[in-house]
């Protein structure tokens, strides 16, 4: 939840990845798999700790991922009444996730940032505490997100270089270019797979792939259990087929 990166594909959709940067001590999440809230299917993992997620995609061609903090870094307050990632999956649960989030109460939810793909749109849906702002991005280029939470500006600006200069040698884009990418680089406070300490390090890579409007591919890579996972779901309404593929160790 802490960098994410969009690439658009030639099928006029994207591929999607996130790193979560958290504490290796917090409840295990699950690993993704298919849920179904209020009749849409949507892959995500799910937060052991609060029941959310911070990234997902549903059957509607909807992709949501979550960034801790909005434009700069904020001071956290003692009590927040709902978790972010309960935010997420709400949004899930919807066919049109934009018009949902404007249409939220989100006083006493801590800052967050959410990269949404929607209608073939790109969307940055910024929360700071106080005000919402939404940003239509140019779905046609690729974009790196870092979190203003744990990176500062200068670091923002750093990882931005090193993912354009990527970009421009025009690479295949798959889950494990992107990220033998993301371990290229050996900056343990950061870069993109960081380990700053007991409390903070890069735990799980999440990669989705839509396929011509017709299935999205969610792989997940856990670092701490060094265990992959794919699970695949048509994302035509008509068909109700879906299935759970391989499970096996990364």
């Amino acid at each position: 939840m802490c960098t994410v990166v969009y690439i658009p594909n030639n099928s006029g959709t994207g591929y999607f990845a996130s790193l979560r940067d958290e504490s290796p001590i917090r409840p295990k999440a699950s690993m993704p798999q298919i849920n179904d809230d209020d009749e849409i299917k949507f892959i995500s993992p799910i937060d052991a700790f609060a029941g959310g997620t911070w990234i997902g995609v549903n059957d509607f061609n909807n992709v949501i991922i979550l960034l801790n903090g909005s434009f700069e870094n904020h001071t956290r307050k003692s009590f927040y009444r709902k978790s972010r990632g309960l935010i997420v999956r709400e949004l899930l649960s919807c066919e049109l996730p934009v018009v949902d989030w404007n249409l939220m109460n989100l006083t006493d939810i801590e800052p967050f940032t959410l990269i949404v793909f929607s209608d073939d749109n790109l969307f940055q849906l910024l929360w700071d505490g106080t005000n919402k702002t939404r940003i239509l991005l140019d779905a046609t280029i690729p974009h790196i997100f870092s979190s203003s939470t744990l990176y500062s500006n200068n670091a923002k600006a750093k990882r931005k270089d090193m993912f354009d200069n990527w970009i421009a040698m025009n690479p295949p884009i798959s889950k494990l270019s992107l990220l033998n990418f993301f371990k290229s680089f050996d900056d343990k406070k950061n870069g993109f797979i960081i380990d700053r300490s007991a409390t903070m390090k890069t735990i799980s890579y999440s990669f989705i792939e839509l396929q011509h409007h017709q299935t999205a591919c969610f792989s997940h890579y856990d670092f701490i259990d060094y265990k992959f996972t794919s699970v695949d779901m048509s994302i035509d309404k008509s068909l109700s087929s879906c299935m759970l593929l391989n499970k096996t160790k990364f």
